[in-house]
């Protein structure tokens, strides 16, 4: 009968560089769930009557793909974890995919919702997020079901980055099946801080709905600008929005932006597996250092996959927990998990779409967790 030892759980985080907050982020949220599993007694892996401990052991990747790759290597070769998470942004987490492969080792990807990350063929990656070509499917049917004058869309996006170009890719052909005008397309660098040139350009084009998607620095220096400006936008709509950073950056000028969210507390998913909303935000929230938002929850949320697939396989045999994966259908305080079993993309959650509201973000879309209606036209406008 197997002894019961320590389970190790691995990490990928970006504590510093510009995904320096939501790596924080996500690796505060697995810690809080390895400290509830052992709060309730541990991990059940292959005998009933045992449980096993878990630990966590990560290293600061600095937010830079060449780290990510050391670092996802040394944890599996160094460190032997049993669980191997993946970091926070898609080109950290594809960098982490390419050595998970390599090693025949699953990547719990909690960090990375690139689309091309499930288009190379890898057979160890899971996926626990909404893809990014479903980041913003829900945002011109609510603008339809609002004003059905609307036509003119801009897209404004970051180049290179395969995060952005799904995002915006899946907006322009939505646009173009529901009847909208996509009259402006723009790439940026990710270097670009002055926005006054693109911002003379919406002003001439005249567009009604503004997409903007670039690294989080970009989204929030764009908003910023664009919230100083005078437009003829009535509805913006901003991929880092969501952030407290995005918040406390912009402050009473965060009114009206909408974005996407993986997850919100307030979204009462029906759960049959796990903790209770209420149960994770505490302890999510206890003794956080930072902010609680949406990557700190997929940490979370990733454990409890990676646990439950312990548990259904009996085995931490990473052949098995991969199969396992592929079988699993479940609903926790994040939502539903259900995967591509031949890619590994996630196919069971979607994302929701929120808008700051009087100080506080108010879930929009999927109809069925909506809050509150689009407070429209957007107030800077």
């Amino acid at each position: 009968m197997p002894r019961s030892r320590t389970l190790i759980a691995g990490i990928s985080a970006s504590l510093t560089g510009q995904f320096g907050v939501q790596g924080q982020q996500a690796l505060a949220g697995l810690q809080a769930w390895a400290e509830d599993v052992n709060r309730a007694g541990g991990m059940t892996v292959s005998n009933p009557g045992t449980r096993w401990p878990v630990t966590v052991v990560h290293h600061d990747d600095q937010s830079q793909p060449d780290r990510a790759r050391q670092i996802t290597s040394r944890l599996i070769q160094r460190d032997s974890v049993d669980l191997l998470f993946g970091p926070y942004s898609s080109v950290l987490s594809m960098a982490a995919a390419e050595i998970a492969e390599a090693h025949q080792k699953v990547l719990w990807n909690q960090g990375g919702a690139a689309d091309n990350i499930y288009q190379q063929g890898f057979d160890w990656t899971v996926g626990v997020l909404s893809p990014a070509s479903g980041y913003l499917s829900g945002l011109l049917p609510l603008i339809q079901q609002t004003d059905v004058s609307i036509a003119s869309i801009g897209i404004i996006r970051a180049y290179p980055g395969a995060f952005p170009h799904a995002v915006s890719s899946a907006v322009h052909r939505q646009a173009r099946e529901l009847g909208f005008q996509v009259n402006y397309i723009r790439e940026f660098p990710p270097s670009l801080t002055d926005f006054s040139g693109v911002l003379e350009e919406v002003r001439g084009k005249k567009l009604q709905v503004l997409v903007v998607v670039g690294r989080i620095a970009n989204d929030i220096g764009f908003a910023q600008q664009l919230a100083a400006a005078r437009t003829s936008v009535k509805v913006a709509a901003i991929v880092a929005t969501p952030l407290q950073q995005f918040v406390d950056a912009l402050r009473g000028e965060a009114q009206g932006f909408i974005g996407p969210s993986q997850w919100e507390p307030e979204a009462n998913y029906p759960s049959n597996y796990g903790p209770s909303p209420e149960s994770v935000l505490a302890s999510l929230s206890s003794g956080a250092s930072v902010s609680v938002d949406y990557p700190m929850a997929q940490g979370y949320a990733a454990g409890l996959v990676a646990q439950a697939c312990v548990e259904r396989a009996g085995s931490l045999e990473d052949a098995r927990l991969r199969a396992s994966a592929s079988d699993l259908d479940i609903s926790t305080f994040y939502g539903r998990f259900k995967i591509d079993s031949d890619t590994g993309k996630q196919t069971g959650n979607s994302t929701l779409l929120v808008q700051w509201q009087g100080g506080k973000k108010v879930i929009l879309w999927p109809p069925e967790l909506a809050q509150g209606r689009l407070v429209y036209p957007w107030p800077n406008g």
